[in-house]
């Protein structure tokens, strides 16, 4: 019978040192609804870290990635059907990461009012209301609980991408 008991105090006290998984986490920040998903202590290869807003006609999500990087998405509904430009970026620093994400989304409004008009400046305006509030949250989250990735396992930082912008050099 003793060896029972000890057998079930080793079992239990082995579990209790298991790491707990990481609690997903939900809010809404100014209009935005972020999220801190599927991380798993010591392996957010799943991980999502994101900030989405929809309004008529848009939605607009910023991904947060290792390091100082993330991915602007823009989906626009309009005259032709849904348009999309995702661009991934790479930031000097937190001044620099809330410049970039500004201009990428004005840049992907920009370019879907050329497609249509329905979507308009007011539209864009509606969109980013809250903007800096939830990018704010989204940074401190991720500097709070950087991105952790198993030994050999790490993803390669997004490649910087123009979301359709030609670079000098592709203008000849």
């Amino acid at each position: 019978m003793p060896r029972r008991i000890s057998f079930l105090i080793a079992l239990l006290s082995s579990t209790a040192a298991l790491p707990a998984p990481a609690a997903d986490r939900t809010e809404q920040v100014g209009g935005w609804r972020l999220s801190d998903i599927g991380g798993k202590p010591g392996n957010d290869l799943d991980r999502d870290v994101a900030m989405v807003r929809k309004v008529s006609g848009a939605e607009i999500s910023y991904k947060a990635g290792p390091g100082r990087s993330g991915t602007v998405s823009g989906k626009f509904d309009g005259c032709n059907g849904q348009s999309e430009y995702t661009a991934s970026l790479e930031f000097k620093d937190s001044a620099h990461a809330i410049k970039s994400v500004r201009e990428e989304i004005a840049y992907d409004f920009a370019e879907f009012r050329k497609e249509c008009a329905a979507v308009t400046v007011e539209t864009e305006k509606s969109a980013m209301e809250g903007f800096d509030k939830a990018f704010e949250t989204i940074l401190q989250w991720v500097k709070d609980k950087p991105f952790v990735y198993p030994p050999n396992e790490a993803p390669a930082a997004p490649a910087p991408d123009s979301g359709g912008k030609m670079a000098p050099e592709d203008m000849t």
